[in-house]
């Protein structure tokens, strides 16, 4: 017979698993799945869930860029205008400039990681707050994209472009391909590179980073110059999807990226966060809302309800590193003598 040191270890590793946040999203993502199966008609249909994965394409990979940041202690406010400047780069490249595919795809990237670095340089050069800084950033390149556009629609997109959003490898949407490729390489970047230990340890403080030889200069360059990089290719990506550019494209991509790694497991205090989590938090936000539009809930309500699961989530992370009143108490019981 098992003793009670031997079960309570059992329950304690039970615990432990179902406490992992990988865990829990695939647990509640399946009940939602299930749910809205059972629910209702339209969900489980190819277009539906390959609507989805497109969806999560996007918001997937702006999302990761997301991760990094945070995961060094910093945040990015101006993703989602980045997005759709590197989305009106390639339309004015395509429709206007009578720029080629490929050389207009190089000038939304590079657009995005020009962007990236100007928030690196306020950042550490002029010691303003991330939140401020990318908040500022936002409001400039939102302005610029009406400016450049005039307010209006840029059509024109070569249909080659266009029809890759729309093609599939398999049953699979390319676009959603793009999205597990960019999430492999940089999990394994993170996992595996010196660059990856190194935001992992500047989130844990720039004092412990300089202990560790760290140039807290150029880590903060390199992180929001990728995260830039990848902007640029959401921004590719999304032009691709819309067959065009529209003033309002990455609009409150920002809520739904830092909502994801949150989600996920990244904390806001920096020094921890996953590629995995950032993933399955990415098609939690997608879901939801996917099923509310299936059961017919107005989308004011909706955002009501995004916003509440973020706030939820944003609380869990503090309350993670900083418990009070029941769970401070809770957190300081100590097993039993046995």
């Amino acid at each position: 017979m098992k003793s009670d040191g031997q079960r309570l270890a059992k329950n304690d590793g039970l615990s432990k698993i179902l406490m992992k946040t990988e865990v829990s999203m695939v647990f509640i993502i399946a009940i939602l799945f299930i749910f809205a199966s059972v629910g209702t008609q339209n969900f489980l249909t190819s277009y539906n869930l390959t609507n989805i994965l497109k969806q999560c394409a996007i918001i997937g990979v702006i999302s990761i860029a997301q991760t990094c940041i945070i995961i060094t202690g910093g945040i990015d406010i101006s993703c989602g205008a980045i997005v759709g400047f590197s989305t009106l780069m390639v339309a004015m490249g395509q429709a206007k400039w009578g720029m080629g595919v490929v050389p207009s795809i190089v000038v939304s990237v590079v657009a995005g990681v020009v962007w990236g670095w100007l928030n690196a340089v306020l950042i550490h050069e002029f010691k303003v707050p991330a939140f401020v800084a990318t908040l500022g950033t936002q409001t400039i390149i939102r302005g610029l994209i009406k400016v450049i556009s005039n307010g209006g629609t840029v059509s024109g997109i070569n249909s080659y472009f266009a029809n890759f959003a729309s093609s599939n490898i398999g049953f699979i949407p390319k676009l959603a391909f793009v999205w597990c490729v960019i999430s492999l390489l940089v999990f394994l970047l993170l996992r595996y590179t010196i660059f990856g230990r190194d935001l992992f340890v500047l989130g844990s403080g720039e004092e412990v980073a300089r202990l560790n030889g760290i140039s807290i200069r150029k880590t903060t360059y390199a992180t929001y110059a990728f995260a830039g990089l990848l902007y640029g290719i959401a921004g590719v990506m999304l032009a691709a999807r819309i067959n065009s550019a529209i003033p309002t494209a990455g609009e409150a991509y920002e809520t739904n990226a830092i909502a994801a790694s949150v989600l996920g497991g990244a904390s806001l205090s920096g020094g921890m966060g996953s590629i995995a989590g950032t993933a399955l938090g990415t098609v939690l936000i997608i879901l939801i809302d996917n099923v509310g539009t299936q059961f017919g809930i107005h989308s004011f309500v909706m955002q009501v309800i995004t916003g509440c699961v973020i706030v939820i989530a944003i609380v869990a992370d503090q309350l993670k590193k900083h418990p009070i009143g029941l769970f401070s108490g809770i957190k300081r019981l100590k097993k039993p003598a046995l």
